[in-house]
């Protein structure tokens, strides 16, 4: 909805950046087809059997006018904040070779350490220089919150990555 709200609102290109540990696969599918929303997502292996199993593969880059315009980093369990930048950075890489103006942020906080879903293992500190190295984009973003099990820690690894994000 804020992807194309952002299109509406005259931005010609959009870009959607994924750092939920789950595939967004209901994101992906919405734009797989359009060049105009650039989708970008870092997430948990599906190939190693986690969630959503059928999505997310690096192959999948988009279909008919969204051919290239996707993008999926698979992760292998057990990745930490180092192989998790270097991922982000990717993404970030092809949101400014899309030419976005705009940015949305599908703020899934689950792949933190201590988050019994996800089998990754990132720290408050790659989540802050995560916001950080999104910011550097310089677009009007917005950071949609959208997932994290672990109670005791969702609300503070939110407000250190709008932290980072709020550096620029």
């Amino acid at each position: 909805i804020a992807a194309q709200a952002l299109r509406d609102a005259g931005h010609e290109h959009v870009a959607v950046v994924d750092v939920d540990a789950h595939h967004g696969n209901g994101t992906q599918a919405l734009f797989y087809d359009r060049a105009d929303v650039h989708y970008a997502s870092l997430h948990v292996d599906p190939g190693a059997g986690w969630f959503p199993h059928y999505a997310g593969f690096a192959d999948e880059t988009g279909r008919g006018l969204g051919a290239g315009a996707n993008l999926n980093v698979p992760l292998a369990p057990g990745s930490g904040d180092e192989v998790w930048l270097e991922a982000l950075d990717r993404l970030v890489e092809s949101v400014a070779a899309h030419g976005s103006t705009a940015l949305v942020v599908s703020l899934g906080v689950d792949a933190a350490a201590a988050d019994p879903e996800s089998p990754l293992h990132v720290s408050h500190a790659a989540y802050e220089e995560g916001g950080a190295r999104l910011a550097e984009l310089g677009l009007p973003t917005v950071a949609v919150q959208e997932g994290g099990y672990h109670l005791d820690t969702i609300g503070d690894l939110v407000a250190v990555t709008l932290r980072g994000l709020a550096r620029r």
